[in-house]
């Protein structure tokens, strides 16, 4: 018992040393170790501002006890996630936005409704709330918090009259998507006409959608669990000649050693946007205009000679043609297809038909922000050109289509055949283009077609 009251003390103040040794005694002493670190918790959340500044008791205390899955301890941890965001940050720092998640989920209790509580309450951190939803991720994928649950309390939030906050929708969104919400598309497009997503945190609608159908290596995974004490602290930076049993040890335990990447949130979300730009860039080649020959293969895949099919249908595409090769380099991203299923996964065949599909990665094609090195910008011409292009054989399917299905506005054809894009939406971006230029004549047939389906 002195041995652990001896390394308790060691831990209560802020020692540069790392406290290994410590932090092993007192996880190998639980039942004895609990009550001492309840009590700095505690002492934390009564103090608030007022706590020493070198007090550090507390800190290692809620991870302890997550290691512990101290689930008794459970509201008193959200009480601590309850306080002013300045004052939080004060006292767990970088933890709040690494960590919070994790430490709820291992102590959880099973009291949803008090989750669900904080996390509506817009004067509780935003930092910390998202950290909720994070464990709300991980109790759906561990199958404790049902699908129909999730998805109503995501719907209350959505199209609840009043706001909860900024940054928290954001989070929202990505929830929605990380989760494989299908059924919550309508909801996370909802977000994004209201203007409550931050797309420098998750991008466009049309990357969030590409997110939705996305897997990969840390799919499902929103939380840490167990918790290793030792192992998550030795690699803090507040720590002099940190231990090798840190976070960066890499000892072919690939999951743990990936968390360690990702650990901030934020610095996940825009990790995700970072590198992806720089796939892009490796994959860029220098761009070129293809020039197709009357008797050539026409490029849009149909079989055909060029002279017999696309070069009748616009002269601007004897201009700007994109070869195969450079469309399949920008549908990288593109939702993958069903060819080769792996349970469990959501595909876009699953939603969409082949034919919103294929009239969607026309639309992808000239509209999905495509990342240039600034050492070799686009010209700008081309740019439009390319869009044009693209837009203009998109509503040439949209007009096959509407004459088909006798469809009579573009709310129709969106609930049927719109996928990343609305019918509004694009089809305004074509009107521009042609207003600068309309060498295919089309500007007049466009907007008959927006004002007989009710684009105002």
């Amino acid at each position: 018992m002195e041995e652990l009251q001896r390394a308790i003390e060691n831990i209560t103040h802020f020692n540069k040393r790392f406290p290994k040794e410590e932090l092993a005694l007192i996880s190998a002493n639980r039942d004895e170790a609990v009550p001492y670190l309840r009590d700095a918790v505690l002492k934390a959340i009564k103090e608030k501002d007022m706590l020493d500044e070198s007090y550090t008791l507390h800190l290692y205390g809620i991870y302890l006890l997550a290691q512990f899955q101290d689930r008794d301890f459970f509201p008193e941890l959200m009480k601590l996630a309850m306080l002013p965001e300045d004052t939080l940050d004060d006292l767990i720092g970088d933890t709040l936005t690494e960590d919070l998640g994790s430490i709820l989920y291992n102590t959880y209790n099973g009291d949803l409704e008090l989750v669900k509580k904080v996390i509506l309450n817009k004067k509780v951190s935003d930092f910390a709330r998202a950290q909720m939803l994070d464990m709300m991720g991980q109790l759906y994928q561990d199958q404790t918090l049902g699908k129909e649950e999730l998805q109503d309390f995501l719907k209350e939030i959505v199209y609840g009259k009043k706001s909860i906050g900024d940054f928290i929708y954001s989070e929202i969104a990505e929830l929605i998507c990380r989760c494989h919400l299908t059924e919550l598309i309508p909801e996370l497009r909802r977000l994004y006409q209201d203007g409550r997503v931050d797309r420098y945190v998750i991008g466009g609608y049309d990357d969030s959608l590409d997110l939705m159908f996305s897997y990969g290596k840390r799919d499902g995974v929103f939380c840490k669990s167990p918790i290793d004490t030792i192992r998550i602290l030795s690699g803090w930076a507040m720590f002099e000649n940190g231990d090798s049993t840190g976070e960066d040890h890499d000892d072919g335990n690939t999951e743990e050693n990936d968390e360690k990447e990702n650990r901030n949130k934020m610095d996940d979300l825009l990790d995700r946007k970072f590198f992806g730009l720089m796939d892009e860039f490796r994959a860029l080649e220098p761009r070129r205009v293809v020039k197709v020959g009357r008797n050539d293969p026409c490029p849009c895949g149909s079989g055909k000679k060029y002279k017999q099919c696309c070069l009748k249908k616009s002269q601007l595409s004897a201009d700007g043609v994109e070869s195969p090769q450079e469309q399949e380099k920008w549908l990288a991203n593109y939702p993958p297809s069903a060819d080769q299923r792996v349970e469990g996964r959501v595909y876009i065949e699953d939603l969409y038909s082949s034919e919103s599909i294929t009239l969607d990665k026309q639309l992808y094609l000239a509209l999905k922000e495509r990342y240039m090195p600034k050492w070799s910008p686009e010209p700008a011409y081309i740019t439009s050109r390319r869009k044009k292009r693209y837009l203009l054989d998109a509503y040439r399917k949209f007009q096959e289509i509407v004459s088909r299905d006798n469809i009579q506005n573009f709310s129709e054809f969106d609930s049927k055949y719109s996928v990343h894009y609305l019918c509004a939406e694009w089809i305004d971006q074509l009107l521009k283009l042609l207003e600068e230029e309309d060498a295919d004549g089309m500007l007049s047939d466009v907007r008959k077609t927006c004002a007989k389906m009710g684009k105002k």
